[in-house]
């Protein structure tokens, strides 16, 4: 069975990126959403003391997913870490909606102590 969210349809043509993680052979969750959604959660995070830590730190130097993938997000804490420290107001309600879609995954998957994935097309 696969679980997906789609918040790319409509925007065919432009970037995607997905994050995805199996919790078994029949089970994959998977989230589809348009980059600019994605950017513009990024943009809603401010680096801490030391710099950018988590997906923000990926984002902001270009590394990761921009270099291959499929790319596994190596550390789920700091990745979640720096999804709490959205500024949830900067974001319109799509937006937010992926936002928490991505959260949810990503607490999910931490759970169950399995690794996620991140495509970007």
């Amino acid at each position: 069975m696969e679980i997906v969210k789609d918040f790319y349809t409509g925007f065919e043509g432009e970037p995607e990126i997905i994050f995805y993680f199996e919790n078994s052979e029949e089970q994959k969750y998977q989230i589809k959403t348009w980059i600019g959604y994605f950017d513009s959660i990024m943009r809603a995070i401010q680096p801490k003391e030391n710099g950018w830590r988590g997906l923000s730190y990926y984002y902001h130097t270009d590394t990761g997913w921009f270099e291959e993938t499929p790319w596994r997000i190596p550390d789920l804490g700091d990745a979640l870490n720096d999804l709490q420290s959205v500024h949830k107001t900067e974001l319109d309600q799509e937006t937010l909606a992926v936002y928490r879609s991505i959260y949810e995954l990503l607490h999910q998957a931490q759970s169950v102590d399995k690794e996620v994935w991140v495509e970007y097309d």
